[in-house]
């Protein structure tokens, strides 16, 4: 007999709570406090130890009493009939079953890590510990609740892998996993719902939520039964089947450097006006000369008219449509068009397909982001510098960030080996704690002294030195670049030098499972973007680890130093060896646009001194500490902003 109010417990949505500000801020920041330590590490270490000896003594049971065990825990867990022990139980009793399917028995940091997360904590568990599968045992307790449990994974290539590879440990414990793609239609989207376990993106999950949205309006009980049965127990039109349990794979990206991007559902807008003022726009940014007409503020990303270059967009005023001649229209197009020219680069921002269209490429990710678009004329004005085919103009339907997104979870928890600096913010804003899980296997790798050089030109020599010496001794070699542009002229450069190597960027998507499983194969070299950072998992085998283990070459510091220490991790995993060599330059990007001239100048003279080289580092840590912390604050600010506003809205719309 199906219970209806079960049914619709799953569909239902929490109402999103308001985030703490002023005094409130303060005491919520002492209950995090208090409720870290009432949920004490020793607490859960502990358990996990005895939890671990138990599902050792489980291996003398029959697979048929083995399954009789989970059948018994699944029940009394549904049925929420079960106490700390029973959860205890149930959950060595699943270890041994992966034992089983899977030949993978959890390890005590393991449980300690699915002990934290059922009691929502977001766990920082280093590279090469096994949170793949953590989560999947985490997964499985959460769904033998009855309500739907989503792995939130970094790629489609992860959360298709991981579905399949946890599908047999799942099917054991009597439950469906599947996973959601970009590729797929609404029928198999809403058919992958359906499963207990479902793997996906944060973007695919926002989507899907979004469209639901514009959808069937049940937003309560007595909705939910006249459409059940008014419409004779039509299926609902939503794909998901409600927000109940969120898993996070790398929960620092997630829920923090990605957490204030809104996702757009939006439809395109004939605007044949704009399109030709957009061209117009390119044509006068062509005559305007920089510092003469307009001045560019590299560490803003701004540009800024001059009293003449003002002066020469008025007297062009004519060749712009009626609509678009009033100055700060006009003036809005020529900035635009000048922001394309100066921020925003081919293979790097963004790539032209096959079908001479733009496609964004995430920054964070080194992935092509399909199906979005810039706003505000941004879209149009590179098209227009790329002499592309100049598309329509998009019209906002409906937009959520991420932040807010993850906020309507009933229960949250999450996972990386880097939330450093994020504890306070995870839990100000998802009522997050964190917690550290000791490693099981102390980090082996080697961290040499960073080698910094003046220019590009003698970082990118410097580089293609350090591949040749390493590539003679045979071992893998992987080099993370910026982006998509340096990774394919490193390459060109290594091949001019009779080096093979391999490319993964986003132009190389489809072959990432092949280049990944091959990238830790004696002699090869991998050029990628930070694609090869979260989740990557490149495997060397007894050989190469005698040899010294994979060699990392790091080109450049990322904004956040997170993600720096996510290449690095891609070596020496699971107490392997393996190697990570710093080249910088006082050109690198990030140096160059927070950097004062003077500082850089006096740096660059005594570029050789060693005390030079640690100011460098160390005004490197600065600049990304300032960065993380900035971020921080402009998150909490926009989710105290986007909040307001919405109870406005919705203050306005009851009024009517």
């Amino acid at each position: 007999m199906i219970n209806l109010h079960q049914e619709f417990q799953k569909l239902d949505i929490t109402k999103e709570e308001k985030s703490y500000t002023g005094m409130d801020s303060f005491v919520h920041s002492i209950v995090g406090l208090a409720y870290k330590q009432l949920k004490f590490t020793n607490n859960f270490k502990k358990a996990a130890e005895s939890i671990y000896l138990l599902s050792l003594s489980l291996s003398i049971l029959s697979d048929k009493q083995l399954d009789g065990k989970l059948e018994y825990y699944r029940k009394k867990i549904r049925f929420k009939k079960a106490k700390k022990q029973d959860l205890y139980d149930a959950l060595a009793y699943v270890s041994e079953t992966s034992f089983r399917v899977l030949g993978i028995r959890p390890y005590s940091v393991q449980l300690m890590g699915v002990l934290a997360q059922q009691e929502n904590f977001a766990i920082e568990m280093l590279p090469g510990e096994g949170k793949t599968v953590t989560a999947a045992l985490s997964g499985i307790m959460a769904a033998w609740s009855g309500e739907p449990c989503h792995i939130v994974t970094s790629n489609d290539y992860l959360a298709s892998r991981d579905a399949k590879e946890m599908q047999t440990l799942y099917n054991r414990c009597r439950l469906k996993s599947g996973c959601i793609t970009s590729t797929m239609q609404e029928d198999e989207r809403r058919k992958n719902y359906l499963s207990n376990v479902v793997y996906a993106t944060s973007k695919e999950l926002l989507a899907d939520f979004l469209r639901d949205s514009m959808k069937d309006n049940i937003n309560n009980f007595d909705s939910y039964l006249i459409n059940k049965f008014t419409l004779k127990n039509a299926v609902s039109q939503k794909v998901m089947s409600g927000l109940h349990t969120a898993i996070i794979d790398e929960a620092d990206s997630v829920l923090a450097d990605e957490a204030i991007t809104p996702l757009i559902i939006s439809v395109s807008s004939n605007n044949e006006v704009l399109k030709n003022a957009t061209i117009v726009a390119r044509q006068i940014s062509e005559e305007l000369a920089v510092d003469d007409d307009y001045l560019i503020n590299k560490s803003m990303k701004q540009v800024l008219f001059t009293k003449e270059g003002g002066e020469v967009i008025t007297s062009s005023k004519n060749l712009f449509p009626s609509v678009w001649q009033e100055k700060s229209r006009r003036e809005f197009l020529v900035q635009q068009a000048l922001n394309a020219k100066y921020f925003y680069f081919n293979n790097v921002d963004y790539i032209i397909n096959n079908e001479g269209e733009i496609v964004l490429v995430d920054e964070k990710t080194g992935r092509m982001m399909e199906g979005h678009s810039w706003g505000s004329g941004l879209q149009q004005a590179v098209e227009a510098k790329e002499f592309l085919e100049i598309s329509d103009p998009t019209q906002t339907h409906m937009k959520m960030s991420f932040q807010r997104y993850f906020r309507l979870y009933k229960k949250i928890s999450g996972m990386s080996g880097t939330l450093q600096n994020l504890r306070n913010e995870l839990w100000h804003i998802y009522k997050l704690p964190t917690i550290k899980i000791p490693k099981r296997i102390a980090n082996t790798y080697t961290l040499y002294d960073a080698e910094i050089h003046s220019t590009k030109e003698e970082k990118t020599q410097a580089i293609i030195n350090n591949i040749i010496t390493i590539h003679k001794t045979e071992r893998p070699i992987l080099v993370g670049t910026k982006d998509i542009k340096e990774s394919e002229e490193l390459a060109i450069l290594l091949m001019e030098k009779n080096i093979e190597c391999t490319v993964l960027n986003a132009l190389k998507y489809e072959e990432e499972e092949e280049i990944v499983y091959l990238a830790g194969i004696k002699g090869t070299v991998t050029i990628a973007t930070n694609m090869a950072g979260r989740g990557t998992d490149i495997k060397i085998d007894d050989e190469i680890d005698k040899l010294g283990g994979l060699h990392v070459i790091a080109s450049q510091k990322f904004s956040s130093n997170r993600v720096d220490l996510q290449l690095y991790g891609r070596t020496a995993r699971q107490g392997q060896n393996g190697t990570v060599q710093q080249i910088f330059s006082f050109e690198d990007e990030l140096f160059e646009r927070f950097s004062n001239n003077s500082i850089m100048k006096i740096l660059m003279k005594y570029s050789e001194n060693k005390l030079s080289k640690k100011a460098f580092m160390a005004l490197y840590k600065i600049i990304q500490l300032l960065m993380e912390r900035k971020a921080t604050h402009i998150r909490k600010k926009i989710l105290q902003k986007d909040f307001s506003t919405n109870e406005m809205l919705s203050f306005s719309s009851n009024d009517k």
